[in-house]
């Protein structure tokens, strides 16, 4: 069994004054036990800090568990600092923050209830209130259990950002059993389970995104010149509205992505370790600009997290020539791509060169689930294993004729 944890957003119609004096009672907090904290040899046990610090978090009007929250957020905070080996020279300052609110089958600080949403504030408790989320949110609140919350405000609204924890069966599933995702900038994810595939276009997304990045230019260069109210106004309301847009496209693509591995029958997702591609190149401003707007992480995270509730593994291989080389015949070599087209110059392979990649992606995932098998530890860069003569290259069962050690 698995725990998943899912966090969603929640709009509370929560009087704004209430949820205003409770983030500022929260943060005013933080800061006299931070002082303490650092007065005392900058103390990161969260136990010490409580018996040092509890009534001066209590004396801001915070109840009893909101106040061992403070202390713990704060205790947190220099442990992170003492981990990344960071010498502070202050105290560490907490602006204006989200208040930590425990939820759990109590409702401690927080509760969902037939008559609406209870949570406390330095106001007292406040009960039945209205709330807006997400279409899951009811399902989150009849079959998952409650997590914590984070008590917000924001441009004048109300919000709590609330965990649920579920427990998920994990599935066994054959080593063959794979769907590589080759993730890109022009075509944003192409998807193959071996015999069939699907593609995501990014021709829309890249004409959106180059509007907003044209508009924000323009504003930006008349608020330069001019510094206009009505251009900051405008700059304003276009903030995060490109960002909001991504994050859209990524949840729609990995809800399709996910649906089409458990249509499969609910197998491992193989993606590339993409991590530190944005360094050490060498780009055009415009490949730079594209390479840095890349969502590439984010639409990752969707993945693993909407595969976790069905029970599928999401695991990173090696990127190395997965554009490169041939998904029949292993060869690699720079020119076998020009742009959309495969084209191998050993054995005249043809195909759409994001299919050629995600099916390289495959079979390096089908040969980490078999090291995994053999010798218990998954690798991202595996080794072939001897396969059976008479199967076909490059299809279902793991051959690792398609370049699996990435060389």
């Amino acid at each position: 069994m698995k725990e998943i944890v899912r966090t969603t957003l929640i709009k509370v119609d929560l009087p704004f004054e209430a949820a205003k004096n409770t983030v500022i009672a929260w943060t005013e907090a933080c800061n006299a036990v931070s002082c303490r904290a650092f007065e005392n040899g900058k103390l990161s046990n969260a136990i010490k800090l409580q018996q040092l610090c509890y009534e001066t978090a209590k004396s801001f009007g915070l109840s009893s568990q909101v106040a061992v929250s403070c202390i713990r957020q704060v205790a947190s905070k220099y442990a992170a600092a003492r981990t990344a080996k960071k010498t502070l020279s202050k105290p560490v300052y907490f602006r204006p923050c989200a208040v930590v609110l425990q939820g759990g089958k109590r409702g401690r600080d927080f509760s969902f209830t037939q008559q609406g949403l209870s949570v406390w504030t330095v106001n007292g408790r406040i009960k039945s209130l209205v709330y807006h989320g997400a279409p899951k949110l009811q399902a989150y609140v009849a079959n998952w259990r409650l997590g914590d919350g984070r008590l917000f405000v924001r441009k004048g609204k109300v919000f709590l950002s609330v965990s649920f924890k579920h427990e998920a069966e994990t599935i066994s599933k054959p080593n063959d059993a794979v769907v590589g995702v080759d993730r890109g900038i022009k075509v944003l994810a192409t998807v193959t389970d071996g015999q069939r595939q699907l593609f995501f276009g990014g021709g829309h997304t890249h004409h959106v995104r180059h509007r907003y990045a044209k508009t924000r230019a323009s504003l930006q260069k008349k608020k330069a010149r001019t510094g206009s109210r009505s251009t900051r106004r405008v700059l304003k309301r276009l903030s995060g509205r490109e960002r909001r847009f991504m994050r859209n496209i990524n949840h729609v693509m990995s809800r399709h992505l996910v649906d089409f591995a458990r249509d499969t029958g609910n197998p491992t997702i193989a993606v590339e370790d993409l991590g530190g591609i944005r360094n050490g190149r060498r780009l055009r401003k415009q490949q730079r600009t594209d390479l840095n707007r890349w969502a590439f992480y984010e639409l990752e995270q969707f993945i693993r997290y909407k595969a976790d509730t069905f029970g599928m593994e999401v695991i990173g291989v090696d990127p190395k020539h997965t554009s490169q080389g041939c998904s029949r015949c292993g060869h690699t070599e720079k020119a076998n791509r020009h742009q959309r087209r495969f084209l191998c110059k050993a054995c005249g392979y043809e195909l759409h060169a994001d299919l050629n990649a995600s099916r390289n992606i495959r079979l390096r995932g089908v040969l980490a689930r078999q090291v995994l098998d053999e010798d218990g530890v998954l690798s991202i860069t595996p080794e072939a294993r001897p396969v059976d003569p008479g199967s076909k290259p490059g299809e279902g069962t793991g051959k690792p004729l398609a370049l699996a050690s990435g060389h």
